[in-house]
């Protein structure tokens, strides 16, 4: 009889322990969390690290360090980055949305899409995308719906994660563009 309750006692405790991993949690990430060396840039006040331009891409919509700091169309000390939608493609299916000029402003996340995957479809960098999108994002993950900031210059009006804002900061003295 101690046998039988013993089997049963430690069936149901397997049981509970398989099941307690089945529980459903609201909209996994599409992704593995993302370094925060984008963001911890931002809180340090330093310029965003040197990047390399995605293979494929025009090396003048890549950033570079400015050359005069009162120029107010730089981040951090490096000059803008100009996303171009080099199209579709796996890991990175989501909608890309543009101004009246046809350039890339915002995107939306598709499910199984990668940050890496969406830099490298518009010729920008994940350092750049994780900076630009700092302060409304915690760089969590990405999930299906998201909107991703492409665009300097609205650093504080576009973006979301997980259909949270968050309300992060620059540093004093962080060089950001013109906002609109």
């Amino acid at each position: 009889m101690g046998t039988v309750r013993t089997t049963t006692t430690l069936a149901i405790g397997i049981l509970v322990v398989v099941l307690t991993g089945c529980t459903p949690t609201a909209a996994p990430p599409t992704e593995s969390t993302p370094s925060a060396s984008a963001a911890s840039v931002a809180d340090s006040g330093h310029a965003s690290p040197a990047v390399a331009t995605p293979a494929g891409c025009d090396p003048a919509t890549s950033t570079h360090p400015v050359t005069d700091p009162s120029d107010p169309e730089q981040l951090g000390g490096r000059s803008l980055a100009v996303p171009h939608d080099g199209g579709v493609t796996a890991m990175a299916s989501g909608e890309a949305i543009v101004d009246g000029d046809g350039v890339p402003v915002a995107y939306r996340v598709a499910s199984g899409d990668a940050l890496f995957t969406i830099a490298a479809r518009f010729c920008l960098t994940e350092d750049w995308l994780q900076l630009i999108n700092h302060a409304r994002r915690d760089n969590a993950g990405l999930y299906p719906g998201d909107t991703l900031n492409l665009d300097a210059h609205t650093i504080f009006t576009v973006g979301d994660e997980n259909g949270v804002v968050a309300h992060n900061t620059f540093t004093d003295g962080y060089k950001l563009p013109p906002q609109r």
